[in-house]
């Protein structure tokens, strides 16, 4: 009688538990799920994000062995090479540097840059002494298509290298006219880019991407996107 009357006790015991279990999974889903799909996101991006590195290696030594990304069928080249990542680009004639009102889930720029030396060093001498942008790393060129609108989570893209090159003067092709004196032509940023100083002179293609990710939205998560820096 007495093992039966333990048995029961369990028994009861058990049943009025599992009410407690099912909370216990409810609230630990809370958190599980989110989890599990930021799991989700970050691991398809990351696949992503190799394959976009690939897209990024293959515009920079196409930029450094001279081909021209301010002509169309270079910008469309680009976009061919980014297949899958949506980089869309305006058809036109002739060159033009800036081509990024794209409505596509892409966007790059391409820098050439150069660091000044000091005001009496071999390439401000030119201008000298009026080389208002000695000691500094200045645009070359620039180069942007695609969408420049394009959004990571709710942030406008923009380039890492800094400065208002938009406002320097420049060709169609994107070469800046006046990059020893024109303030505008300074890449502010990119001294915290660098591991060291470049030399008086010393010229870098830079080659940035933007690659959304909206097929990864999900329930509320944002996708992200993907950024892509090379020095070439």
């Amino acid at each position: 009688m007495m093992t039966k009357s333990i048995s029961r006790g369990i028994s009861r015991r058990r049943s009025r538990q599992g009410g407690y279990e099912i909370m216990e999974f409810a609230l630990m889903a809370v958190f599980l799920v989110p989890a599990f799909l930021w799991m989700f996101i970050n691991g398809f991006n990351l696949v992503r994000f190799n394959q976009a590195n690939e897209v990024n290696r293959d515009l920079g030594n196409l930029y450094i062995k001279g081909t021209d990304f301010s002509t169309y069928a270079s910008q469309a080249l680009a976009a061919r090479l980014a297949t899958g990542y949506s980089l869309t680009v305006s058809s036109f004639t002739g060159n033009q540097h800036t081509n990024n009102s794209g409505a596509g889930n892409g966007y790059v720029v391409l820098s050439q840059i150069m660091y000044v030396g000091p005001a009496n060093g071999h390439t401000c001498q030119p201008v000298a002494p009026n080389c208002t942008n000695h000691d500094s790393y200045v645009y070359l060129q620039h180069i942007d298509f695609g969408n420049s609108g394009l959004q990571f989570n709710n942030n406008t893209v923009a380039s890492q290298l800094g400065g208002s090159v938009a406002s320097a003067t420049t060709n169609t092709s994107g070469f800046v006219q006046n990059y020893l004196t024109d303030s505008h032509a300074v890449a502010t940023n990119v001294p915290s880019l660098m591991a060291s100083q470049f030399a008086d002179g010393q010229i870098a293609y830079v080659v940035e991407t933007f690659f959304a990710s909206p097929q990864l939205d999900i329930s509320g998560l944002p996708g992200g996107g993907l950024y892509g820096r090379t020095f070439f």
